[in-house]
């Protein structure tokens, strides 16, 4: 019985604070909610936009929508999110995408959405549903970077924004 209770203890230890990942699916990229050891809206909100002024060149030009400890929302482009070898050649496609975070106590909601795809700083008229087979909705030949490139980058600016919050040391301190 004492095993089991340590179990039980580690692992809720080991999945407590860990940030679900984002996967992108032919209906986009569905919300996710991340649990944050903090108690107040106003300190996770606070910390959040000290992210963005930490993260973004110019985070006033970005942020298209904020009500205080409520909710924050930015458009900008991502870039590099998937290189494609045309013909011998790479290609760089970026990526429009809009991001609202909303504050709660203890926890924040993310909500990616997509947008189009840009090539050389143009504007495409390919968007990221133009990667899925319409039938079966599985990923088009030749387009797995693609997706894997959208779901790692994104991935990894929701960690970055999440261990951001938590203090977590990325190892750049010296």
């Amino acid at each position: 019985m004492k095993k089991i209770i340590l179990i039980a203890l580690l692992a809720s230890t080991v999945t407590f604070g860990q940030v679900p990942k984002l996967e992108l699916t032919p209906n986009g990229i569905e919300p996710i909610i991340i649990n944050v050891d903090m108690k107040q809206a106003s300190t996770i909100y606070n910390k959040t936009i000290e992210w963005l002024e930490n993260s973004y060149e110019a985070p006033d030009d970005i942020i298209f929508e904020n009500i205080e400890n409520k909710k924050l929302g930015i458009k900008d482009v991502e870039k590099t999110v998937w290189i494609a070898n045309r013909i011998g050649v790479d290609v760089n496609y970026d990526m429009e995408y809009t991001l609202k975070i909303e504050f709660k106590n203890d926890r924040i909601r993310i909500k990616y959405t997509l947008g189009n795809f840009l090539k050389d700083g143009k504007k495409l008229t390919t968007t990221y549903k133009d990667l899925f087979k319409k039938i079966d909705g599985s990923v088009r030949y030749n387009y797995d970077n693609a997706v894997t490139g959208i779901e790692e980058k994104l991935n990894a600016k929701t960690q970055s924004l999440n261990d951001f919050i938590m203090g977590i040391n990325n190892g750049e301190d010296w």
